[in-house]
């Protein structure tokens, strides 16, 4: 793994190398039998020429026609051009037999819909890091760079952010699960996320994807507010660095409590804390079937015997203290002094609370109040996001580190014709520039304007 070239953010001197990137042919018509014809026409050149920089070049011009109001769209994502023939056969195959009116293959994304809805972006928190997150996106995208070193600046005092997301790998013993306790961390974690976050945030805009609303879960907050421009980027990362700091800090030397997670319905949850008596508090409401609770050390492990002896699945979460309870106030009031010395702006962009459920207020005294008191209240994912899927959220991508919240979304409105998709999709096991392609790819195919004539400069 060639560390040093990851870590080295001097963004103006860094030149973008998009040949090894997947090539994106992206087709539109007004009916069907004309998109049909197109990518008949597109194969048969793909047979008769040998010349693969023409061929992409025809793939280029077809992202710059592209257009999302025609009523049919298809869009392939090839990552091998020696099965280009082979991947263009399958295609027309499938047109042929599936007759849905919005499908997609491995690589292959067809609509004839019109965009079933609004578009929100979530953000996720604390617990969806991993070491060399938002890798791929160093090398192709100079925003990307630009933002993690704002985050390195930002986290100075303590080192460098990026020698925790993209350590130097030296093969020593038990290396893995040191560097990962390192990340995990929450001082580390929650500026590291945001970075992260915030990267992907910018590669999206640079293709048009912007959100109606935006929501984030816990830390994930932070980051939706930004998004919507509540407060530019330096304050940020400033209120990353501190709210990590001061949550890492809670409860001194004494007992900072801890966190179970909990699969059962959130009905069930209430009734065994009830019956129990143990002091414990549910904390996050994620989904109908699985909530988080906070506590002391002992309280959780009591609940986790009292789940064991109910045959209920319990696991006690790798965190630094009770989080969203009364037990993490030592973090709260120095973050609402913190809160109470920055900016806030004015947004046309809804941010969904986790406290309320309801969209932060415009007043920015107001906003505060209920950002400085969000580390002891309890999340409420579940509330938030019915609330936005009410006001025709259809959308949700997620964006930042893994798919947690793509699954939280799926299985709170599951009953409902929702898209939910995450930037990271295959969070680091795969390449993370085919991740971004699906989403844009996905997107362009439900009648989303997604500006694909940018995609490899084309």
């Amino acid at each position: 793994m060639e560390n040093n070239s990851i870590i080295n953010l001097n963004h103006k001197n860094f030149k973008t190398d998009w040949e090894p990137l997947p090539e994106i042919i992206a087709l539109s018509a007004l009916s069907r039998s004309d998109l049909k014809k197109r990518l008949s026409a597109l194969h048969d050149l793909c047979i008769n020429s040998s010349d693969i920089h023409s061929i992409k070049t025809i793939f280029a011009k077809s992202r710059h026609d592209f257009s999302s109001t025609n009523a049919y769209r298809l869009l392939l994502i090839v990552e091998n051009m020696e099965n280009i023939v082979e991947i263009l056969d399958t295609i027309i195959e499938d047109l042929e037999i599936n007759t849905d009116g919005c499908w997609r293959s491995k690589n292959a994304f067809y609509g004839e819909i019109d965009c079933p809805g609004k578009l929100a972006f979530a953000f996720p928190g604390q617990g969806s890091q991993y070491t060399f997150m938002g890798r791929d996106l160093l090398h192709c995208f100079p925003e990307v760079r630009k933002s993690i070193a704002g985050a390195n600046v930002a986290f100075e005092a303590s080192g460098k952010l990026t020698d925790f997301i993209y350590p130097e790998l030296t093969g020593q013993e038990n290396e893995k699960v040191r560097i990962e306790d390192a990340l995990r961390s929450t001082d580390v974690a929650q500026p590291a996320i945001g970075a992260i976050s915030v990267s992907m945030l910018k590669v999206l805009h640079r293709f048009g994807i912007k959100p109606d609303t935006t929501c984030g879960h816990s830390y994930g907050e932070l980051t939706a507010l930004f998004s919507a421009e509540r407060f530019d980027e330096k304050t940020f990362f400033s209120l990353s660095v501190a709210r990590g700091k001061y949550m890492a800090e809670a409860g001194g030397t004494g007992d900072k409590g801890g966190m179970l997670a909990v699969k059962a319905p959130l009905d069930r949850i209430d009734d065994l804390i009830q019956s129990s008596g143990v002091d414990v508090i549910l904390a996050n409401r994620n989904s109908p079937d699985q909530g988080i609770l906070s506590g002391s050390t002992d309280a959780i492990l009591q609940m986790k015997s009292i789940c064991k002896d109910n045959k209920i699945r319990a696991m006690v979460l790798p965190v630094a203290a009770a989080f969203h309870s009364r037990l993490i106030k030592d973090a709260a009031e120095p973050f609402k002094k913190k809160i109470a010395s920055v900016e806030f702006s004015h947004s046309r962009i809804p941010v969904y609370s986790n406290t309320t459920g309801a969209p932060y207020p415009d007043s920015p005294e107001d906003a505060k109040r209920i950002l400085g008191n969000h580390l002891m209240n309890p999340v409420n994912f579940i509330d938030e996001i019915q609330n936005m899927y009410q006001t025709g959220i259809r959308i949700f991508v997620e964006v930042g580190p893994r798919t947690i919240l793509t699954g939280l979304i799926k299985t709170i409105l599951k009953d409902q014709n929702i898209y939910a998709l995450a930037v990271d999709a295959s969070s680091g096991r795969g390449s993370g520039i085919t991740d971004l392609a699906k989403t844009l790819c996905l997107l362009a195919s439900l009648g989303y304007p997604v500006e694909l004539k940018k995609w490899k400069n084309s």
